[in-house]
């Protein structure tokens, strides 16, 4: 990184962040083969500046364009046993290709953890979420218990 992108990021910084701690309401996400936004009751606003977020809908607005480094982490357990778990970003409404993640869920009930990152070129007013499908022929619940959805403008 540049003298001048450092400069840039600490003087126009721009993060936000959303959380879940200790959910116990699980989520249906039905049969796999599109993509379902996360939607998870219990978001909580973590740090914010210069970006915008949404906790009914479970996303972040950009207002500043630049690099961004995107981290989610989530800990969640399925009421279905051997499920194939993907959990990717959308940008717009777009899957990022860099920002995917693939979990085998292998015991239902247990809980399993999914974490995925990576920087992402972003514009002002882009709007990012998290969605998920699975390989189950049917709907399968999960329960997000804790989670962390945050962004942070490098360059």
């Amino acid at each position: 990184m540049t003298k001048e992108n450092i400069l840039l990021a600490r003087t126009s910084p721009a993060y936000a962040e959303l959380y879940i701690n200790g959910n116990t309401a699980s989520a249906s996400v039905p049969t796999g083969a599109e993509y379902t936004k996360l939607t998870v009751s219990g978001f909580t606003q973590g740090n914010v500046k210069n970006c915008a977020v949404s906790l009914e809908n479970g996303d972040i607005t950009i207002s500043k364009k630049g690099k961004y480094f995107i981290n989610c982490t989530f800990s969640s357990k399925l009421g279905t046993t051997d499920v194939i778990w993907d959990t990717a970003v959308f940008v717009n409404g777009e899957e990022a290709a860099n920002l995917h993640m693939r979990r085998r869920f292998s015991t239902s009930g247990y809980t399993f953890n999914v974490t995925l990152f990576g920087i992402s070129d972003l514009s002002a007013g882009d709007v990012l979420d998290v969605r998920v499908k699975h390989n189950n022929a049917g709907s399968v619940a999960i329960t997000t218990e804790y989670a962390n959805i945050s962004v942070h403008r490098i360059a």
